[in-house]
């Protein structure tokens, strides 16, 4: 079956999903203790950024309706990522703090926006802008912002979660598929299962933190294998580039995030260990995402 051709949208929130992955890869290689990788993401993740706020000015697309929610959630999601990035490199709150009051904030818009209307078939890219909160609930649980913090966990299971058990159940039915070209999108419902985890040992107190580890985790790891079929299936083919491909970065990141922070509620290290393997593979798969955009972008972006 042939592939079928990619379409590039301009530079702009589309192209958030690696600012997402770089900046949670900074953001993982401080926790790990490797200072002098974590600033060079950062760095790039900044660079990202730039880009993404020229393309915005120049093209000014996409349109803030919710049928365009999806790279708009993305653009929330990726500036409080990187505000949390360079928090944790500097030690300095005030990146986060940013963050948090613009893409935070704004993601709750966002997600209210999207949930007015979903267009055609059952995709998991249906959730990018529903999962912003649960992004953003982390952030402000960090930053003593508790009841903000459990508002948007609580609203993320309201009306986030059953988004992603309706596609998945199309899915099964044969309702909706996965095409070769965005195989990586197979990851996203991934994201909200690490990002609760991790929100959930900070915002609620120790035990439910715990249990809720012990039933999420092995849910994200059996979504992890599921996606990984699917990521296996798009990079074999080679699948030509488009943004999609980032869909592999950040919700591996988000299963590292959360096993750190069991690591530190439990005072168990295996879960460190865990979040270490989970790393390697966002590593991995962000060095596949660059290697397929860099080949896009010499063949002369056909």
């Amino acid at each position: 079956m042939p592939i079928q051709r990619s379409i590039i949208p301009p530079a702009g929130p589309a192209w958030t999903g690696s600012l997402m992955g770089t900046s949670i890869i900074s953001t993982l290689l401080k926790i790990h203790g490797v200072a002098s990788a974590a600033v060079f993401f950062a760095v790039i993740a900044t660079g990202i950024l730039a880009v993404t706020l020229y393309g915005l000015v120049c093209y000014r697309t996409p349109r803030f309706i919710p049928e365009h929610m999806g790279p708009w959630g993305m653009f929330a999601m990726g500036v409080i990522s990187l505000g949390s990035a360079w928090s944790v490199v500097t030690g300095d709150m005030i990146y986060q703090l940013i963050g948090y009051i613009t893409g935070g904030l704004g993601g709750f818009v966002i997600a209210i926006n999207q949930w007015r209307k979903f267009v055609g078939s059952p995709n998991f890219q249906w959730g990018l802008a529903l999962v912003v909160p649960m992004v953003a609930s982390t952030s402000a649980a960090q930053l003593g912002f508790i009841n903000l913090g459990r508002f948007g966990f609580t609203l993320v299971w309201i009306i986030g979660v059953p988004v992603f058990v309706y596609v998945y159940f199309s899915l099964m039915r044969g309702r909706a598929s996965i095409p070769v070209l965005l195989g990586n999108t197979a990851w996203i419902p991934v994201g909200v299962i690490g990002q609760s985890t991790a929100a959930a040992q900070l915002l609620f107190p120790h035990d439910f933190g715990l249990f809720y580890a012990s039933v999420m985790l092995p849910l994200g790891v059996a979504a992890s294998i599921y996606a990984l079929f699917h990521e296996i299936r798009t990079v074999r083919a080679w699948a030509p580039y488009n943004p999609a491909w980032w869909g592999a970065t950040f919700p591996v990141g988000t299963m590292s995030l959360g096993t750190h922070f069991v690591a530190l509620n439990a005072q168990n290290h295996i879960f460190d260990v865990i979040s270490q393997g989970f790393l390697a593979l966002l590593i991995f798969n962000w060095a596949l995402c660059v290697a397929r955009f860099l080949t896009w972008w010499f063949e002369g972006r056909d």
